[in-house]
């Protein structure tokens, strides 16, 4: 549960204060020396990650693997990653909770987002971790109090709140989506936990479509808009993928516990091929799971499309709602919508998405 508040009965403290004490802690120069780096590049600007211990690159990169660059001169934004077995973090109005169970199995853990003209951050309140960026400097903190209890949702889709506020500078935003693609454009998947978007997503990997994401993405605005690569994460039930999904049963070697019984995998590993960065976006399809033989779509309004992709987008990600609807509503405005009635033949969910995209491409 993310809010937008201050803790009440205690001293205000403004977030730009709080950071800068922070970045100072994490760049003194006994740390400095020792910065292990690494480049990627997310929606066409170049990012570098500068960490105190390659634990944290171990657990926060391996989503990131298919972004992978060289370095830039001048990268557009700059995270540190920190731990507390190097980096304490300075006392303050949001982090004073202690929390005696490893965070890695507290993934639903109440969250606080804090924001003045400068800086946003999210704390986590039990005091397992904190991100925040500065966008005046395009400077960011992940800090985690350990790298071993780094949660399995950051290991999954790593820092995505602080993605979408830099993203918010850069015209682009993170939305709760899946998304793939042909060669001319692709689609989002759009729809709440459970509606399909993870099962459709994966259910093209290996018949020429592009994969670009299962359960989180970015989007700019343009005409057409742009869907953009963040993650090259899966989640799925073990027993669903070697039902319905056997011929990639075999990504499950070496994958992660998820929340909810599902595994993650990471698609660098055994899909790099058909991992796509960005492509313009042709149309939204609402997946849902039917008992039908075959995969269908179905027109459906632009108004359904946005309903469908924004109360989870908004639940996800913290602050600026009315802003960050607006974009929704403007980037998805004049984009086709569909219904994608999952049947029980997932091989005829690619075809019935490619037949849509073919369709908007003519």
């Amino acid at each position: 549960m993310t809010s937008d508040a201050s803790i009440a009965g205690r001293p205000r403290q403004t977030a730009s204060a709080y950071f800068d004490e922070v970045l100072a802690r994490v760049t003194e120069p006994g740390h400095r020396r020792g910065f292990i780096e690494r480049h990627y590049r997310v929606a066409g600007r170049s990012i570098r990650l500068r960490s105190t211990e390659m634990a944290l690159v171990t657990s926060l990169t391996r989503a990131f693997a298919h972004l992978a660059s060289g370095p830039a001169d001048k990268p557009a934004l700059t995270v540190y990653l920190a731990a507390g077995d190097v980096v304490s973090l300075p006392r303050s109005s949001w982090n004073s909770r202690e929390s005696a169970t490893p965070a890695c199995e507290q993934d639903e853990q109440e969250l606080i987002h804090v924001r003045d003209t400068r800086v946003d951050g999210l704390f986590r309140l039990d005091g397992a971790s904190l991100s925040m960026l500065d966008h005046d400097s395009r400077v960011g903190v992940f800090w985690t109090a350990s790298p071993a209890r780094v949660p399995r949702y950051e290991r999954a889709a790593p820092l995505r709140a602080l993605l979408d506020w830099w993203g918010g500078d850069n015209g682009f935003r993170v939305v709760h989506a899946g998304a793939v693609a042909t060669e001319h454009g692709g689609a989002l998947l759009v729809g709440s936990a459970g509606s399909g978007k993870s099962t459709a997503a994966l259910a093209c990997l290996g018949s020429g479509l592009a994969y670009a994401g299962d359960d989180g993405v970015a989007m700019s605005r343009g005409t057409p808009p742009l869907v953009h690569s963040l993650y090259c994460t899966a989640k799925l039930r073990p027993d669903h993928l070697r039902r319905a999904l056997p011929h990639l049963a075999k990504m499950l070697d070496g994958s992660e516990d998820a929340h909810q019984g599902k595994r993650m995998f990471f698609l660098d590993a055994h899909r790099s091929a058909e991992l796509a960065s960005e492509f313009p976006l042709r149309a939204v399809l609402l997946p849902r799971v039917t008992g039908n033989d075959r995969s269908v779509t179905r027109p459906v309004s632009s108004g359904s499309a946005l309903l469908a992709l924004a109360p989870s987008t908004l639940f996800q990600l913290p602050g600026a709602r009315q802003e960050r609807l607006r974009f929704m509503a403007a980037a998805l405005r004049g984009v086709p919508a569909y219904a994608l009635e999952l049947g029980r033949d997932l091989a005829t969910v690619a075809p019935a998405i490619r037949a849509v995209l073919d369709d908007a491409t003519r």
